[in-house]
C-alpha cells in the first residue's frame, strides 16, 4: 500500500481550496462570510491538516513494517 500519491493528491487540492477562498474573500467581505469561514472554513483546514498528519504517521510505520517484513534471503 503507498499513501504517498494520495497524500500528495489531498495536500495539493487542500492548496488549492485555500486559494480560491482567499480570492472568494476578496470579493465577499461580510458577517455571512467570516461565520462561514469560522465554522467551515477553518475547521475544515485544521481537519485535512490532521489528517495530512496522521498519513505522514501511516506512512512512516507502513515503511517499517515493509522493512523488517521483506524477505533475506541471506538469513
Amino acid at each position: 500500500m503507498k499513501f504517498g500519491g494520495n497524500r500528495g493528491q489531498l495536500d495539493d487540492a487542500k492548496k488549492t481550496a485555500a486559494g480560491r477562498w482567499d480570492l472568494a474573500c476578496e470579493e465577499w467581505n461580510d458577517q455571512i462570510r467570516r461565520e462561514h469561514e469560522a465554522e467551515v472554513v477553518a475547521p475544515l483546514n485544521d481537519n485535512v491538516a490532521e489528517l495530512l498528519r496522521a498519513v505522514d504517521q501511516l506512512i512512516t510505520v507502513f515503511a517499517n513494517v515493509r522493512r523488517e517484513c521483506e524477505f533475506d534471503p541471506n538469513d
